[in-house]
């Protein structure tokens, strides 16, 4: 669910609210025409966008402007009649403006009002990151101002920002944050928060979890139009439990109780009944139905319904009609690139991918690869710089209040001048503190030197293996390439091909932004051409945390476990899972191999030098194998 219509019923009770309290005050004195409070009660009781512009903005350029909140009220009204007039550029000069005033005047709240205004703005421009920056500023001043129903708004605001750009997990932390801070009569806002948890849950596949958080924002919904909505969600997450039954049910109901007026919704809901009619069963005559949905979305401009319509027509076509099919999916690429729906695209290239003759496969393929990729980096850099925001604001604060509290600390120490025994106590402090300190440093960079020579040693001897062992044997096959027999230039090419793998397995390793990629790339070059490798969560850590030390040590690990398994588990399926839990990095490694037992493991130089890898940066290291029941590893680094 989107907040922003939200906008205007927060703008008319902040406004009414501020009105009362001014009429109140107002009671025995009359508004006099000409004045600033005039021409504010004007523009509230105007009803077009530019007469309430104007309004505003006489009140502004009057002489006879009341007070300062008043002042702050005016430029309020003046932004909120641009963002009405969609003059964003001229919203946003006065958005600065109401907070520079604010500051001025030492009001918080129509400080933080200021950069809600500014978020609000952001969100219809579609910047997504600038609409999170601000809202979380104004809910940081809210926070300040004691109020924290306002701020538990303005998280909601971030939470919306974060789903927005796909960073479900984020978005849900938000969202859940917000509900300890919300007023309990913010019904709506309760209602959104959940609905925002419950998209979250939906996305990341947990659909029992989502129907849950529907249910709570169900029980919020402010009207029956949002009751309706929560109803369709839940049930499309039945559809994808395939619980067909459930699902269909609640679809006639909502389709049943749907307001006859409202055309467009009356089509999503024909076309999620029709379309799980379908799933349930593929001989279910539902094509009228799916047809007239499609058809109320063409008439209507419904550009976003469209993309559920030409999914759902081109996978009923698909086994009917396989060319009326690729149309449908010609018609959900297009529709997509126009709404600039990054996922909708992938979904049309790959049902293109399995429609489209052979010629056209290589094609549509690269553009798959191309996009999935951009979708992946595009939602980690999403996450990174939610988090990068957060950190960089609250940097601010921090820093504001160090400088506070150092004033502070000069004053009390300019009064205990006279006190010898505390300061020398406090250098006697500051020498052990120090030398611990230096104890530490002094060891940890001995540590670090360690493990860095040993990284420039192995690079050495792959660079001497590559550019004089390899090369020698390569010129002896060459030389004897005419005279030699078959049966030994196939051991000397075996050996020169041994020689190249003890050259790449100690070659040099990147531990800046290209680490990860290489990383990966090593991890994928080492499986056999018959095994698959399956990653997860190598995009949501923050691999910049990890010391260059920690990832030569976790690379080396991963490639010698990955080297093993190639020469001796004979797996089909290996398996590498990252995460972090309480300040460690995670790697679990499991594969279907033919695994071993703990005895021959251990014994093994391979096992021993993983192990005094790990150990020499504080990790642990765990295995677990039996024979023919394939290998897991558990590797934990601290950060």
């Amino acid at each position: 669910m989107h907040i922003s219509k939200y906008f205007l019923l927060s703008f008319s009770i902040c406004l009414s609210l501020i009105a009362c309290d001014q009429t109140s005050e107002n009671n025995s004195e009359e508004i006099k025409p000409g004045t600033g409070e005039f021409y504010f009660q004007q523009g509230l009781n105007s009803k077009l966008p530019a007469e309430m512009l104007a309004n505003f903005k006489y009140g502004l350029d009057s002489s006879k402007i009341d007070n300062d909140t008043v002042h702050l009220k005016l430029l309020d009204g003046v932004i909120y009649s641009f963002n009405r007039l969609r003059n964003y550029d001229s919203s946003l000069v006065y958005s600065s403006k109401m907070i520079d005033q604010s500051r001025i005047y030492g009001n918080v709240h129509f400080e933080a009002t200021g950069f809600y205004r500014k978020a609000i703005i952001h969100r219809s421009l579609n910047d997504y990151k600038e609409y999170f920056r601000n809202a979380f500023i104004s809910r940081e001043l809210h926070l300040a101002d004691k109020d924290s129903a306002k701020a538990g708004r303005r998280t909601i605001e971030m939470a919306n920002a974060q789903s927005k750009l796909t960073d479900y997990t984020g978005a849900q932390e938000t969202a859940a944050e917000a509900l300890k801070l919300l007023d309990p009569i913010d019904s709506t806002y309760f209602s959104t928060a959940y609905n925002i948890i419950a998209t979250a849950y939906r996305n990341q596949g947990f659909q029992s979890d989502a129907i849950r958080e529907w249910r709570n924002a169900l029980a919020f919904a402010a009207n029956v139009k949002d009751s309706l909505s929560n109803l369709n969600n839940i049930a499309l997450s039945l559809q994808d439990e395939k619980n067909y039954n459930e699902a269909i049910v609640i679809f006639e109901n909502i389709l049943r109780s749907s307001d006859s007026t409202n055309i467009l919704s009356k089509a999503r809901f024909l076309d999620n009944l029709a379309y799980t009619r379908w799933l349930q069963d593929s001989t279910a005559n539902v094509e009228d139905d799916l047809l007239e949905a499609r058809n109320i979305r063409l008439l209507k401009n419904g550009k976003n319904g469209l993309l559920a319509s030409y999914d759902h027509l081109s996978n009923f076509y698909r086994k009917k009609d396989a060319n009326v099919s690729k149309l449908y999916a010609d018609s959900l690429l297009t529709t997509a690139m126009e709404l600039d729906s990054r996922s909708a695209q992938l979904n049309a290239i790959e049902k293109l991918i399995q429609l489209s003759p052979m010629e056209s496969v290589k094609e549509l393929s690269t553009i798959y690869i191309q996009l999935s990729d951009s979708i992946r980096s595009e939602n980690a850099q999403a996450k990174n710089m939610f988090a990068k925001i957060k950190f960089d604001e609250e940097q601010k604060e921090l820093e504001i209040d160090q400088l506070q509290d150092q004033t502070a600390l000069q004053a009390i120490e300019k009064e205990q001048l006279q006190d010898q025994i505390i300061i020398l106590s406090l250098g006697s402090l500051l020498v052990l503190v120090s030398g611990g300190f230096g104890y530490y440093y002094l060891r940890q960079r001995h540590t670090r030197d360690k493990i860095r020579e040993a990284h420039r040693t192995e690079s050495r001897i792959s660079k001497k293996i590559h550019d004089e062992l390899a090369n020698d044997v390569y010129n002896v096959m060459s030389s004897m390439d005419s005279i030699a027999p078959n049966m030994l230039m196939d051991k000397l090419e075996n050996i020169y091909n041994r020689t190249r793998n003890i050259s790449r397995e100690n070659s040099s390793i990147p531990t800046g932004a290209d680490f990860l990629p290489h990383l990966l790339t090593t991890l994928s070059s080492s499986l056999p051409a018959d095994a698959r490798l399956i990653l997860r969560g190598e995009n949501s850590f923050n691999w910049k945390s990890l010391s260059p030390e920690k990832k030569i040590i976790l690379y080396r690990v991963l490639q010698e476990i990955m080297i093993n398994m190639n020469k001796h588990s004979k797996a089909s399926l290996v398996a590498i899972v990252f995460s972090e839990e309480n300040r460690t990095l995670h790697i679990q490694y499991s594969d279907n191999g033919k695994g071993t037992s703990r005895q021959s493991l251990k014994a093994g130089n391979g096992f021993l030098n993983m192990e005094n890898r790990i150990l020499s940066i504080k990790g642990k290291l765990n295995f677990e194998t039996e024979q023919e029941k394939g290998l897991k590893v558990l590797i934990q680094i601290p950060i």
